[in-house]
């Protein structure tokens, strides 16, 4: 087993959400109905984070940055990029 399912309670909580778009929109839709708060602010206290880039770089660079501040990342169809799916 190489990943281990867990739940994260979002209620209250910022997520960060980078992007725009139908692929944001959809994580933005998602996160909302979990409870969350979604915010573009890289700054934010956020724990987790979804990046709904398009350009390969761009993503890389978001993602990088993100983790770097120890935030799981979840990369939109880019799962070499993504700490959860």
């Amino acid at each position: 087993m190489h990943s281990l399912p867990l739940f994260v309670p979002l209620p209250g909580q910022p997520v960060i959400l980078l992007g725009t778009g139908e692929p944001a929109e959809a994580k933005r839709r998602l996160i909302e109905r979990a409870g969350g708060i979604p915010v573009a602010d890289e700054t934010s206290a956020a724990r987790i984070a979804f990046v709904a880039l398009e350009d390969e770089a761009q993503a890389r660079d978001a993602a990088a940055r993100l983790k770097a501040r120890g935030l799981l990342v979840n990369v939109v169809d880019r799962p070499d990029l993504c700490d959860f799916t």
